[in-house]
């Protein structure tokens, strides 16, 4: 089997040497570096059966990227702090790498994004986003005009900051701290969210899947920019429309006897006490 591993920059290649290179050979996993910038092109990717992220959330968007133009799974080992989608510990590895070896692990289906920039009627490049799609500005003094489409229908025209497309499973980045909803991170859904819009009712707004949902500039702001995953893309102009569907097919991620989503958020909110109840 090989391994394709997505390592956090500050990661030393004395621990790799140490703590992670010796337990791929006991379980006889060849394993290949992924380089931090990842290749533009599907054709310069390393060829492999699953990519194993040693890190937090963010190097987790970059492995998962790779895997879902690869089509294999994706797991992530925790190096970070606050995370949701790296939820094995470092101290697991041993156990992890025994599962991906056995293939003792299930599939778990994320239905992330895919956005096309229209500039002119004209579709001009196709990006994956695993978290969010945004549309927003930098310069804080000046506020974005932009219309939300749904299938090319106006839902509303927004001065905001910006507006974020997230998926289910980006739902717990920008898009909670822009005071969205959380969704769990298997539903085939999208999340509107503006961010600071200049009126008293702007709220979040969950569609389904199958929607296309369309972000068009109304209005010359110095500033405006796409990102996608805290990526900067590049400059939004008038008239350009940003379409963000469902990419398919969907993001397969491994899962072994992790905790489930709720007692994740349970344990990385801090929500709640265990209450135990007194024997009578």
């Amino acid at each position: 089997m090989r391994v394709l591993l997505q390592v956090h920059p500050d990661i030393s290649e004395g621990f790799l040497s140490d703590e992670v290179f010796p337990h791929l050979a006991h379980e006889d996993i060849e394993y290949e570096l992924l380089p931090h910038t990842l290749p533009e092109s599907r054709d310069e990717l390393p060829e492999g059966g699953f990519v194993l992220v040693l890190g937090g959330d963010g190097t987790f968007l970059a492995g998962a990227l790779v895997a879902v133009q690869l089509g294999i799974p994706v797991i992530g080992v925790e190096m970070g702090h606050l995370g949701f989608l790296c939820q094995q510990p470092i101290e697991k590895l041993p156990e992890v790498l025994d599962c991906i070896r056995h293939g003792r692990y299930e599939t778990e289906l994320r239905h992330i994004l895919e956005c096309t920039v229209v500039k002119e009627g004209t579709p001009a490049r196709t990006y994956t986003a695993v978290n969010d799609v945004v549309v927003g500005k930098s310069e804080i003094t000046r506020l974005a005009v932009v219309t939300v489409l749904i299938d090319g229908e106006v839902l509303a025209t927004f001065k905001a900051d910006g507006i974020i497309i997230a998926s289910a499973t980006g739902s717990t980045a920008y898009s909670l701290s822009a005071g969205g909803p959380l969704l769990e991170p298997t539903m085939e859904s999208m999340v509107i969210t503006p961010i600071c819009a200049h009126t008293l009712y702007a709220k979040p707004y969950v569609v389904e899947g199958a929607r296309n949902i369309g972000l068009r500039v109304e209005k010359e702001t110095p500033d405006t920019f796409l990102s996608m995953d805290g990526r900067k893309i590049g400059p939004v102009r008038p008239g350009d429309i940003v379409s963000v569907t469902l990419h398919k097919p969907p993001l397969k991620v491994a899962r072994l006897a992790s905790p489930r989503f709720f007692s994740v958020l349970r344990e990385k909110f801090g929500w709640g006490f265990e209450f135990k109840r007194e024997n009578s």
